[in-house]
């Protein structure tokens, strides 16, 4: 026989708030980017890391010190899909959600999604390059990245 825990139990409460905060869990890690580039912090999902031959799939926070601006959209954090290139200058992004406040709190303002093709970090440039050369080292596990 099969043991349930009942709605009216406090264990069916502590079941579904652990069911709930580990599906919006995040393992985040931040990075440490260049002391030049301090108006910026990058953080990887540590999770969501995978690698396919010479390609790493991620998931990462990039939080900004001041406003951004996007076209129409003014925002402080995003949170995105990347694929990194680890032996060539081919890193894209996959797709970028908006937010207002740091570290993606809040509601989105904006979401866009650029297919399994994804956008070059050349088109899109929402990170500076210093700060994306410490991501690509990170997630390949190289000392020098591909490209400064």
């Amino acid at each position: 026989m099969i043991n349930t825990v009942r709605r009216n139990s406090p264990l069916w409460a502590i079941a579904l708030l652990l069911m709930v905060s580990e599906a919006q869990a995040a393992t985040w890690f931040a990075l440490e980017v260049p002391e030049n580039v301090s108006d910026v912090k990058v953080e990887v999902d540590l999770e969501s890391l995978r690698s396919r031959g010479e390609k790493r799939d991620l998931m990462t926070r990039i939080s900004y010190s001041q406003n951004q601006k996007k076209q129409d959209v003014s925002f402080q954090s995003v949170i995105a899909e990347l694929e990194i290139s680890c032996n060539s200058d081919l890193d894209i992004w996959k797709n970028v959600i908006f937010y207002a406040n740091v570290s993606a709190e809040g509601k989105p303002l904006s979401t866009e999604n650029f297919g399994t093709a994804g956008i070059s970090r050349h088109v899109l440039k929402i990170l500076p390059d210093k700060a994306w050369t410490t991501l690509q080292r990170s997630a390949c596990g190289k000392a020098t990245a591909v490209a400064p």
